[in-house]
C-alpha cells in the first residue's frame, strides 16, 4: 500500500515507508534524554529493496557528489528560515534554509549561504519556480521534470532522528541500526534522515537532534571503513 501523499506536495513522518523507519533503539544506560525504539518504529530496518535506492547516477549528472550514508533532513526547522550555514557547521551533507514550504526567496539565500553544499528545496507550493532559481534537489510526492532529483517516501532511507519527538537520539545504537540496515541494502545506496516535525522544537533542541544525525552517520562509515580496510 502506498503511503498517504500529502496535500501540500510533501510527505510526513506519518507517512515515510513503514519499512524504510528504522529504530534507533533503547536508550542509553542512564541518559534521561534519549528516545527509545518505540519512538521512532517498530519494524525491522533489514529488507529496504521495495524502496528505491538512492540515484547517484542521477545526482552525479547534476554536479553533485555525495558520501555514503548521505544525511539529509526532511520537513522544516525551528525559527527563520536562515539554516543552512549551520547545517553545513553541524555536518548535514544536504542543507536546506529550514522552511517548511521553500519559495525561490529561501532557497537562493540557503545557497549563498552554503555555496559549496547540495541544497533542498522542501515542498515548494510552484516546484517551476525553485527550478527556475536552480533547484535540483526537491523533496517533494509531486511529478518533476527529468534532471530534477525528486526526494520522496519510496527512497531507501534509514530514519535514525525522530523530528516529532523531543528525546535525543544515541548515536551509538542509530549507527548499529544503520549498519544492521545494510543486510540488504549497500551503505552507498541509503540515505539517513530526520523524519519531518523538527520545526516543532525548539532551536537548540533540534540542533542537538541534528548533531546525532551527523554523528550516528560518522560512526557508522567508520564501521564500513574498517570493515573494507580489514578485507583488503
Amino acid at each position: 500500500m502506498p503511503p498517504e501523499l500529502a496535500e501540500t506536495g510533501t510527505f510526513s513522518s506519518g507517512n515515510v515507508p513503514v519499512s524504510a523507519r528504522c529504530t534507533p533503539g533503547a536508550p542509553e544506560k542512564g541518559s534521561k534524554n534519549r528516545s527509545s525504539a518505540s519512538q521512532i518504529g517498530t519494524v525491522d530496518c533489514a529488507g529496504l529493496s521495495p524502496w528505491q535506492p538512492m540515484r547517484r547516477h542521477e545526482l552525479e549528472q547534476l554536479g553533485i557528489q555525495l558520501p555514503v550514508l548521505a544525511t539529509i533532513v526532511l520537513g522544516g526547522l525551528p525559527g527563520p528560515p536562515e539554516w543552512a550555514s549551520k547545517l553545513v557547521s553541524i555536518g548535514v551533507d544536504v542543507v536546506s534554509s529550514g522552511a517548511v514550504i521553500d519559495t525561490p526567496e529561501t532557497f537562493l539565500a540557503a545557497v549563498a549561504a552554503a555555496p559549496y553544499r547540495a541544497v533542498k528545496a522542501t515542498s515548494p507550493k510552484d516546484p517551476e519556480a525553485l527550478i527556475a532559481a536552480g533547484a535540483r534537489i526537491i523533496e517533494t510526492v509531486r511529478v518533476l521534470p527529468v534532471g530534477i532529483y525528486r526526494f520522496s517516501p519510496d527512497e531507501a532511507m534509514v530514519v535514525v532522528v525522530d523530528g516529532a519527538s523531543p528525546e535525543v537520539e544515541d548515536p551509538n545504537v542509530a549507527a548499529r541500526v544503520i549498519v544492521e540496515s545494510t543486510q540488504d541494502t549497500p551503505p552507498s545506496a541509503l540515505w539517513v534522515v530526520s523524519s519531518p516535525g523538527l520545526e516543532t522544537l525548539s532551536v537548540e533542541l533540534a540542533e542537538e537532534k541534528l548533531r546525532a544525525l551527523c554523528e550516528c552517520a560518522y560512526r557508522a562509515r567508520l564501521v564500513f571503513a574498517k570493515q573494507q580496510f580489514g578485507a583488503g
